[in-house]
């Protein structure tokens, strides 16, 4: 029940820095920015106390750690994969023309006996 009243008031948190941004229009835009940040943190500090805010952030740093296993392409295997992407693609095209004229051909020419064109 605590941890439900905790998340409660970390929403409000955020949400009162919010209006806050909005209501203060006449102050300057960094202070008015400063209270979004502000809110933002003391929100998130709130909510870390509790056991669901706990759990997304190991949730969170776990997939850092499998961020950092990533392995990406070099720049030379990146060039490569495109061009075969980019020939593929213009191979399919071409394929797919070729097709649609057979059917076009056959089903006009050769069944309906009326010429295309």
């Amino acid at each position: 029940m605590i941890d439900k009243i905790k998340l409660v008031a970390a929403i409000l948190i955020i949400v009162v820095s919010i209006f806050a941004y909005y209501r203060f229009a006449d102050v300057m835009q960094l202070a008015r920015i400063g209270i979004i940040i502000a809110g933002v943190a003391a929100g998130a500090g709130v909510m870390l106390t509790t056991a669901t805010g706990q759990s997304a952030f190991a949730f969170i740093k776990g997939a850092n750690v499998e961020r950092q296993k990533v392995v990406w392409p070099t720049r030379r295997e990146a060039m490569q994969v495109t061009i075969m992407v980019i020939v593929l693609t213009i191979i399919l095209g071409l394929l797919m023309w070729l097709f649609d004229s057979l059917s076009f051909y056959g089903i006009y020419d050769l069944v309906l006996r009326v010429r295309g064109g």
